[in-house]
This record gives C-alpha cells, structure tokens and sequence, in this order.
C-alpha cells in the first residue's frame, strides 16, 4: 500500500536507525529523551532507546558490550528490565518485556524499546502507522478512513476499534504540523541529494511524506538500512514517543555509534 510515496511494509525485524554527518564509517543515532534535561549532563534520569533485533540479539549484544546508550555514548550493561505487555500486531498478539540497560559511563538507564513498537502502546507501530497513512489517504480521496485487520486467536481476524483508530488520528492531527517541520529540517542530513518531498496536501499526509522521504533518504545513504521502516525510523527519531501525550521533540544524537549499523545478530 502507498501513499504520496508513504510504504506500509508491515512489521520486520529493526535496524538502529544510524546516519553520518561525518563519514559512512561513522553513523550516529536519533534518540530523544523522555524528560527536561535527561540527556544533557551526567548521573540519573531514564531514556527510551529503540534497538533492532530480537530479544535474544539484545540481551548477547549488552553482555557484549556492543550497545551505547543516547546519553553520552557509554557502553551499556544489564539493569533489569522493564513491565511486560502484551502488543496487538498484524499477524497476532505478542508479549514483550523489554531490557533495561545502565550506562557504564554516566550511570544513565535506558529502556530497550524493540523498534517495532512505540512507548505505551498496547498495538505494534506497524498497526498504529497504518491507521494513519489510511486517514491521510482518505482525507486526500474525500471519503470516510479504512481500519487494518489484524490476526486473531484461532485463525480469526478483528478489526482495529473505531474509538482507538480515532483517538490516533486526532493525536497525530494536533502535532503532524510540528513533527513534519522537524522531519523537513532533517531530510538534507538524511539525503543530501534529495532534500525535498513531494506534499500530499494535508498537515498528516505531508508529515508522513517527510517521514518516508528521511526514511528513503536512509535506506539509499546506508545500505545497511535499506530494511528500515518509516514506523521505526519515527519509533527511532522520537524514542518511541510519535503519539505520546506530550509532542515529541525530534533530536539528534551525535554519539558516535558504527557497531549499531550493522545488522542485527
């Protein structure tokens, strides 16, 4: 399905959203932390952190020593784990619990968010995304917004409730004009080459053409990040925090991480 350029790909393994600003060999990450200050400075404070790969990969990747944090770079090291949850995705339920992890340098924790999911959300990102790129597309079609089905129990399928498939609309409308300028400011660093996107005609559709446009960017600057989805990449960008009450900020860490573009193990 597309949409003014938008792909919803369904939900795949993530890729550490990395990007250079200096050289190929020296990506570094999207992060933003959850809290005044939390990234600036050392000591306390908890951040969510998105990682690629299954939980499996993450836990032999910490013991490793093979994740920074967003913080200031640091290897992280185990430190418990966050609440389990149960995520409504496309092919079925699915239960999580993920990782935390402390970061060796500066004592900051992080939530090892899967890519795949945002923070606080009972539906995996893939779902919730395509909510919205289905409004956009309706909204540019004039007619009423379709409802992705998902997989159920014993082979049935149920639809995504009207009330929740809503209240993500409405959500994403009140912030889609901020988040579309930040994506555009960051689309020359994503693609220096194309630095511009086609408009769908709409805040939300021109939002999620900005979204795809950095994710394209991405994909064809670091071919280790040709896999990535736009959900991940907006999962990635605001620390899992695209429909969190607060509007997110869209920042830019400049730790520098190659280990994380590399696929996951």
């Amino acid at each position: 399905m597309w949409f003014g350029g938008f792909g919803v790909r369904g939900v795949v393994d993530g890729v550490t959203v990395a990007m250079s600003v200096m050289a190929a060999a020296l990506p570094v990450i999207f992060s933003h932390g959850l809290g005044e200050g939390r990234l600036d400075g050392a000591g306390g404070g908890t951040t969510v952190m998105t990682v690629r790969g299954s939980a499996e990969s993450v836990e032999a990747r910490l013991a490793a020593g093979r994740l920074r944090g967003p913080c200031c770079g640091g290897v992280l090291a185990r430190w418990g784990w966050a609440r389990r949850r149960v995520v409504a995705m496309f092919a079925g339920a699915e239960e999580f619990r993920p990782r935390r992890g402390r970061c060796r340098r500066c004592g900051r924790t992080h939530v090892l968010l899967p890519a795949d999911l945002w923070s606080r959300r009972r539906y995996g990102a893939a779902v919730i995304m395509t909510v919205l790129v289905l409004a956009a597309a309706a909204a540019a079609a004039g007619r009423a917004a379709a409802r992705p089905w998902l997989a159920g129990p014993d082979g049935g399928r149920w639809q995504v409730p009207a009330s929740t498939a809503r209240s993500w609309r409405s959500r994403f409308a009140g912030r889609a004009g901020v988040l579309r300028q930040a994506l555009t400011g960051l689309l020359p660093l994503a693609d220096p080459v194309a630095r511009s996107f086609v408009p769908a005609g709409s805040p939300a559709g021109d939002c999620l053409a900005a979204l795809e446009a950095v994710t394209a960017g991405l994909g064809r600057r670091f071919p280790a990040l040709a896999a990535v989805t736009a959900h991940e990449v907006a999962g990635h960008l605001t620390g899992g925090a695209w429909l969190a009450p607060a509007v997110p900020a869209i920042r830019l860490s400049t730790t520098l991480l190659a280990v994380d573009a590399v696929p996951p193990s």
